[in-house]
């Protein structure tokens, strides 16, 4: 399952007063994330996902991504365990003039659809 969540966040809207979205997805595991920043944004939108208080992406809680006409994009392993499965993503927009969206692909596997495979950075399967 690949789910896309299209996030326009306004001008003019601080990091003290950011934007909050929730990603409402289901059980299983996270295995793909994508952060698309389409041409025009230049580096003035920003983005950091949370499960509940815990920042999720990027790991270190004192950064968000933004970048201009680029798509982050990394393999992951997040399970998602407790309902109501739902991730907070957080925007600000330092543009004075122009809002920006910027789009959030999270791809999640069933836990039952990765039984055994091999971890590539792990000696280990999954059982």
């Amino acid at each position: 399952m690949i789910y896309s969540f299209s996030i326009t966040t306004p001008a003019n809207t601080p990091a003290a007063n950011r934007q909050k979205t929730e990603l409402k997805l289901t059980t299983g595991v996270i295995h793909q994330i994508d952060f698309v920043f389409p041409p025009g944004c230049a580096g003035l939108a920003f983005i950091s996902v949370n499960d509940g208080l815990h920042q999720v992406w990027p790991t270190n809680p004192s950064q968000k991504f933004h970048t201009d006409g680029e798509t982050i994009s990394f393999e992951e392993f997040y399970k998602l365990i407790r309902e109501p499965f739902i991730l907070d993503a957080f925007t600000y927009n330092l543009d004075d003039t122009y809002d920006h969206e910027i789009i959030v692909r999270v791809g999640i596997l069933k836990e039952s659809e990765i039984q055994g495979v091999w971890l590539p950075w792990s000696e280990e399967t999954i059982e």
